[in-house]
């Protein structure tokens, strides 16, 4: 059963705020999803409008008041700057979800996105009692396999030209990491 709560969770690290993605920072949100080392690991073109961000935050808004996912913006404290985002969507019946993150290419190897990932797993499995969480990826050879492995995602499989992008298929890999599995 989905657990989100009415009211938007909002995440604390030493470094991050995690609050909703609001219109406040379109800016910011279309700067991410410009950034072509970004958006080749996810199943868009990088935005070529404001209007495309503009329909990705209401996009966010809505799956959260539909209780079908939770987006968080990674904001540096002692700013407002959103520097990517990170959510759960999919929410399964069975107490699973996928997992999904971005971070803009001028803050990757910081270590803002494992800070992130452990405030948002930790909120995943305790809070909301899921008991797996998934993620899907495009590029093998990235940080975002890399990552995660250090928190023991499992790859599961490949699903074989699963997605187009231009003229062109490309393959999606299966990773998943269990409650019991989390942590160790």
């Amino acid at each position: 059963m989905n657990k989100l709560p009415d009211v938007f969770p909002q995440l604390t690290t030493d470094r991050l705020l995690l609050e909703p993605v609001t219109m406040d920072m379109l800016e910011d949100i279309y700067f991410l999803f410009t950034d072509p080392h970004v958006v080749r690991f996810y199943h868009v073109q990088p935005f070529s409008t404001m209007g495309k961000a503009m329909e990705l935050i209401r996009h966010y808004h809505k799956a959260f008041k539909e209780k079908e996912g939770v987006r968080w913006a990674m904001i540096l404290q002692g700013s407002r700057q959103v520097i990517g985002t990170i959510g759960l969507h999919q929410f399964n019946p069975s107490n699973r979800a996928a997992f999904s993150f971005d971070i803009s290419s001028n803050w990757w190897k910081k270590g803002f996105m494992t800070e992130a990932m452990h405030a948002v797993l930790h909120y995943a499995y305790q809070e909301l009692e899921l008991h797996r969480v998934q993620a899907e990826v495009v590029n093998l050879k990235s940080d975002v396999t890399a990552i995660l492995d250090l928190f023991g995602f499992v790859k599961e499989g490949l699903l074989r030209d699963w997605q187009r992008r231009g003229d062109m298929y490309e393959d999606m890999h299966v990773y998943a990491l269990l409650k019991a599995e989390y942590g160790r």
